[in-house]
This record gives structure tokens, sequence and C-alpha cells, in this order.
């Protein structure tokens, strides 16, 4: 009885072990692609222009290729904030992580233009959803995120 006892307590640590790799895995590789991203992104004359534009709060100077370049910025840090976003429903995100990438969301949203640009994306449901409450919170009060000067 003591052996199969044993043996359960031995089986249990081994899946935590499991879970905390995976989650450290799960982590590196979410650091890789936002870094990957960052790092196209700001390799694009483009991008840095349109930042730069919207920065100044003069989004409606675009260019099309800025806008463009913009758009695909924004729809590639989308994707990773639903994969944030499944992890965390799954259990793979702290609480505190996840609370970050709402106030993220949140000066992501103050912008119009990113309000605007997210109608040409599709995301899972449940994210639509935490986006949805987002845009309507940010709607009636501004974070001040975007204010520069």
């Amino acid at each position: 009885m003591f052996g199969v006892i044993a043996s359960l307590i031995f089986v249990g640590l081994q899946m935590k072990q499991t879970q905390q790799i995976a989650l450290s895995s799960t982590y590196q590789a979410r650091s890789a692609a936002t870094v990957e991203s960052l790092v196209a992104a700001i390799g694009s004359p483009e991008f840095l222009s349109a930042s730069a534009k919207i920065y100044a709060n003069k989004s409606d100077e675009l260019t099309m290729q800025e806008a463009v370049a913009w758009e695909y910025f924004l729809g590639a840090d989308m994707t990773s904030f639903e994969n944030n976003h499944q992890q965390y429903e799954m259990g793979f995100l702290s609480e505190e992580h996840w609370q970050r990438n709402v106030a993220e969301l949140k000066c992501k949203f103050e912008l119009p233009l990113n309000r605007q640009m997210m109608g040409a994306w599709f995301y899972r449901e449940s994210f639509m959803n935490v986006i949805d409450e987002i845009v309507g919170q940010v709607s009636q009060n501004r974070t001040g995120c975007w204010d520069y000067g």
C-alpha cells in the first residue's frame, strides 16, 4: 500500500514538472514570436512612417502603403493577443499576464484606426467578445496611452 501511494505521489510530481516545462516552452515560443514580429515591423520604412504619423495623431495622412503595413502589423499583433487569450482560458497564462494584455489592448483600441481595421480580421468568438468589451470601455473612457507631446 505504501508503495502504491509513493508511486502516485511520484507520478503527481512528474506531471507537475511536465506542466511547468510546457508552460515555460509556451512562454518562450510566445516571446520569440513577439520579438520576431516586432523586428520585422521595425525593418519596414512604411511601418515606421505609419507609426510616426499615428503617434503624432495624423493617421488621416497615412499613405496606402503605410496603412497596409500598419494593418498587417495590427493583424499579427492581434493574433498574438488571441493566442495569449486562448492560453489564458486554458490556464497556461497567469491572470497577471493576461491583465497586462488587456491593458495593452485598451491602448490599441483607443485609436479609431485600429478599431476600424479590426473589422477585416476574424478571431475566435470568445476573443472577439473580449475585444468588443474593451472597445466599449475605451469608447467611453480614454486611457491616454496615445497622448504624446
